[in-house]
């Protein structure tokens, strides 16, 4: 059998084909791209490209588990309003120490993430500026949640004299929640850490610490 003389091998120029993965593993991935993408690019300008493109999957893939920039959205949000509520405000719940201390950890936990976990911040400082639409409603249904926690630590201080007897507990979860937003807006335009930290200590000292 004769050989074939000055034949090369034949290169394949198309994208590497994705890594194998479970339905699960791959939906979790999509999830945590689709996180990335919408804190770089935004809530309304991400697309389902952006995301197949970050983790070297065909745009049809990410179609599959997400048929709609709707439903990745949703997924996206419900993962950091779950977050921020779960691990942050319920998780405090269950601890121990007077509630005004409580508080200001939480608000300090909170910049702490805009180091650790600044796309999650950056996500929800844009989702609170949506006024109308499906972001507006799953804002709302996280607002609601949040707030309801912060008042149940409050009405906790109430029972062990550990906030002050003058405040309003759903007016202080309300102020806390703006308290977030405070933190994140002096952080991003360059605040130091310190800078907040003492303004932070201030508010809770001021306003939720019960009267000595």
């Amino acid at each position: 059998m004769k050989k074939k003389v000055g034949s090369l091998p034949v290169v394949n120029a198309g994208k590497p084909r994705a890594k194998r993965m479970s339905p699960e593993a791959r939906h979790e991935q999509i999830l945590n791209a689709g996180i990335s993408a919408f804190a770089e690019r935004g809530l309304a300008n991400a697309t389902h490209a952006d995301i197949a493109e970050r983790i070297g999957v065909s745009i049809p893939t990410i179609f599959h588990y997400f048929p709609s920039i709707e439903n990745l959205q949703q997924a996206v949000l419900q993962a950091i309003h779950r977050y921020f509520v779960d691990e942050m405000i319920t998780a405090r719940l269950k601890t121990e120490g007077p509630a005004y201390e409580r508080v200001e950890n939480l608000l300090l936990t909170f910049q702490e993430q805009i180091d650790r976990n600044s796309e999650y911040v950056t996500i929800w400082l844009e989702w609170s500026g949506f006024t109308r639409g499906l972001i507006w409603q799953l804002y709302l249904e996280f607002y609601k949640e949040a707030v309801a926690g912060l008042r149940k630590m409050l009405l906790q201080g109430r029972v062990d004299n550990s906030v002050s007897s003058t405040i309003n507990a759903s007016d202080a979860a309300r102020v806390i929640m703006g308290m977030a937003h405070t933190i994140a807006h002096m952080r991003f335009a360059g605040s130091s850490k310190r800078t907040v930290e003492n303004t932070v200590h201030s508010l809770v000292m001021s306003y939720l610490a019960p009267d000595r």
